[in-house]
């Protein structure tokens, strides 16, 4: 073990469990360090003062803090839902459905209906119980956002890691595989933790990390956030400022949601007239282009739903270059043919692509990809949701009908496409086959009714013992 190189015992201990890495540490001075290094390689934390006083503690401790270099927001604040009721509806939901009492079946007798009656009673009381417990929750957690240790842990703590390289803020994680155990622990997992969906506070939270005290980290390799408010880059922090947080970042990963009051509108205007802000005043793409080394970009819009086009891929992109962009995801923009061709190919190193939602204003899709069949050397192309054009729409999900009769295989247009464009196909250059163009690909439901699986309601069950 003495004569074992660092690297090597760093990877060793990486495949350790927490146990039995902090029990490795104990053995001498050399474990110790070496095991810190894998130990805390990566910190998470959330809106509770415990979890804030962690984060301080591992920033202020001599071993830990060198060896940092991922810090993990889990910035998901709970909803304020001030009525019992409200509450209740969340149990409406179909994760909470084997929750709640099942309804008696159609004839049911009257002990029957009574047991009904009892056990709803019941379930009744606990969500109140449940209801009191979230409401605690809530208060505490509001008391902790208002007050300055809140701020202040967080940015004292952000430039104490000096091999700090990527930051992650989350807040829209709800499932207990992607939340950490501390925060289910926190924030009682026995109860419904309706996360709120505003985003206006992910302007406050992101600029505590990228701008601890006012001042941006600038040797940031990584950024990703799900989901930031789009009013973040408009006039939140100064354009300058995020422009040089951004100037190092080689991945970069942002997917906006608009905010409550903003949300509204979408109801009465199209989703390019809600961001509009964000399209004429927003500084995204003066940041985009300060990262010369950017590797990988993935600009998306969650809004719970595809309400149209939300800005131009210009808008975005700009006539930026990046020579060392190889993974581009972007969706619910819009371009033209040239435009789309020309960015594409000023990036050299570009091997993965990826779209959805997006629409061609001048030009046609099944040209587009024949180009981007000709002109780039993709590895991996993914298209999802609808590619439209000034002609036609072309749904992604469609099915290869062949493929579906023959043994009910789901091939999509989307996967037949991505063969087409990364050229997997192994179709000759003279042969004028475009999967666009294919009438084979129909919809699901529809070949469902004509070729099943069909319901099975006249096939004999398990408890049939008519025989």
């Amino acid at each position: 073990m003495d004569k074992c190189p660092d690297e090597v015992l760093v990877k060793i201990c990486a495949h350790m469990d927490f146990p039995s890495l902090a029990n490795l540490r104990l053995l001498n001075k050399r474990l110790a360090e070496v095991g810190a290094e894998a130990l805390v390689k990566r910190v998470r934390f959330h809106c509770t003062e415990d979890s804030l006083r962690r984060l301080h503690a591992i920033s202020r401790h001599h071993v830990f803090a060198k060896y940092v270099d991922t810090v993990v927001f889990e910035g998901n604040l709970l909803a304020s839902v001030h009525c019992v009721h409200t509450y209740q509806n969340h149990y409406e939901l179909e994760h909470h459905q084997m929750e709640r009492p099942a309804q008696p079946r159609k004839g049911a007798t009257d002990r029957e209906r009574r047991l009904y009656e009892r056990n709803m009673a019941k379930f009744n009381r606990e969500i109140e119980k449940k209801f009191k417990r979230y409401l605690d929750l809530y208060n505490k957690q509001q008391k902790v956002l208002q007050s300055t240790a809140y701020a202040d842990f967080i940015s004292s703590s952000m430039t104490s890691f000096p091999k700090l390289n990527k930051l992650v803020l989350s807040t829209v994680g709800r499932c207990k595989h992607v939340l950490s155990g501390r925060f289910l622990e926190s924030f009682t997992a026995d109860c419904a933790m309706p996360i709120e969906q505003d985003t206006s506070f992910t302007k406050d939270q992101l600029s505590h990390l990228l701008f601890p005290r006012g001042q941006p980290l600038t040797h940031l390799g990584t950024l990703e956030v799900h989901v930031l408010s789009p009013k973040f880059f408009t006039g939140f922090v100064p354009a300058d400022l995020i422009c040089c947080a951004f100037q190092n970042l080689k991945v970069i990963d942002l997917n906006f949601r608009l905010e409550k009051d903003d949300r509204i509108s979408l109801d009465i205007m199209t989703a390019r007239r809600c961001y509009e802000d964000f399209t004429k005043n927003g500084c995204l793409r003066a940041a985009l282009s300060a990262a010369r080394d950017l590797e990988q970009l993935t600009i998306n819009f969650d809004d719970y739903g595809y309400y149209g086009p939300v800005t131009s891929l210009e808008t975005i992109l700009g006539s930026n270059t990046w020579p060392h962009l190889s993974v581009l995801n972007v969706d619910c923009m819009t371009t033209t043919e040239d435009y789309f061709l020309r960015t594409l190919e000023g990036q050299p190193s570009l091997r993965d692509l990826r779209m959805g939602f997006m629409t061609l204003e001048e030009g046609s899709w099944p040209e587009a990809t024949r180009r981007m069949r000709k002109d780039l050397n993709l590895n991996i192309f993914m298209a999802c949701g609808i590619l439209e054009d000034p002609d036609q729409m072309y749904p992604m999900h469609l099915l290869d009908t062949e493929a579906y009769v023959e043994d009910h295989h789901h091939f999509t247009l989307s996967d037949a496409l991505a063969l087409y464009v990364t050229d997997e196909f192994g179709i000759p250059e003279e042969e004028d086959y475009h999967p666009l163009l294919d009438d084979d690909f129909n919809d699901e439901e529809t070949l469902r009714e004509e070729y099943g699986p069909f319901a099975d309601d006249d096939d004999p069950s398990d408890m049939d013992c008519s025989d």
